[in-house]
């Protein structure tokens, strides 16, 4: 698994990664809640990213092919990108959303 280098934002209240070292990607600590049904520390937002790095790169390369322009650097990820990356991602019958047991 990818790790993503992921780092808290505490003056956006989001998580902040970088893709293929020319994009920031940022994930708002809303959407975490909205994934794992309940509010979430720092901490567990950078460990949910982590654990599910491989879904939240490719959301964020499909978003980037999706608005991608010359001047784009930076942009947000919404729970939709997110979810929809991670069900692909997932086996069978699994929940995506529960963060993976280490």
């Amino acid at each position: 698994m990818p790790a993503t280098g992921a780092i808290w934002r505490a003056e956006i209240d989001a998580v902040e990664f970088h893709l293929d070292g020319a994009y920031r990607v940022v994930v708002h600590r809303n959407v975490f809640r909205t994934l794992r049904g309940s509010p979430a520390a720092p901490e567990v937002c950078i460990a949910f990213v982590e654990a599910h790095a491989e879904a939240f790169l490719a959301a964020a390369r499909a978003r980037l092919a999706e608005a991608a322009s010359a001047s784009m650097t930076a942009f947000h990820l919404n729970s939709r990108q997110v979810r929809r990356a991670m069900t692909a991602a997932a086996p069978p019958g699994a929940d995506p959303t529960e963060p993976v047991r280490r």
